[in-house]
């Protein structure tokens, strides 16, 4: 198969624009979990609580507020869309588990086509390298 020198350099170009926007969608994927996590970390912080909890006002911990005992009968569940459901913490915690499990299915496919990718680019970046190298 004969493939000219231009062909290779748009495909890896189109191949790198491919990588830098599934590193994104990862990227995205990877905090999108680890605010599942803390939603879970935080119900079940709520169910076991004390007199007072200390909770974090921002996503970095800049700001910690001290709450006096917070009713654990009902949650606000954010459903997607900008749509929140009351209900026990409990069918909360089901929700949660089955979004972490469809993120981490999504993390799995995401990550194994950009390894495909990667792959893939590195093959062109090889062929181009041996290309230059005869060149010379």
């Amino acid at each position: 198969m004969v493939v000219s020198l231009e062909d290779l350099l748009a495909q890896a170009d189109a191949l790198r624009k491919e990588i830098d926007a599934l590193q994104k969608l990862r990227d995205e994927i990877y905090e999108s979990l680890n605010s599942v996590k803390s939603a879970k970390e935080a119900i079940n912080l709520i169910k076991g609580q004390g007199k007072d909890l200390m909770l974090s006002a921002d996503r970095r911990g800049f700001i910690l507020l001290t709450v006096t005992e917070i009713p654990a009968s009902k949650v606000l569940v954010n459903l997607g869309l900008g749509y929140y459901a009351e209900m026990a913490p409990e069918h909360a915690s089901k929700i949660l588990d089955e979004r972490e499990d469809q993120l981490n299915k999504s993390l799995q496919e995401v990550t194994n086509r950009l390894n495909t990718s990667v792959n893939a680019y590195s093959q062109i970046a090889e062929i181009l390298n041996r290309a230059q190298q005869q060149g010379e």
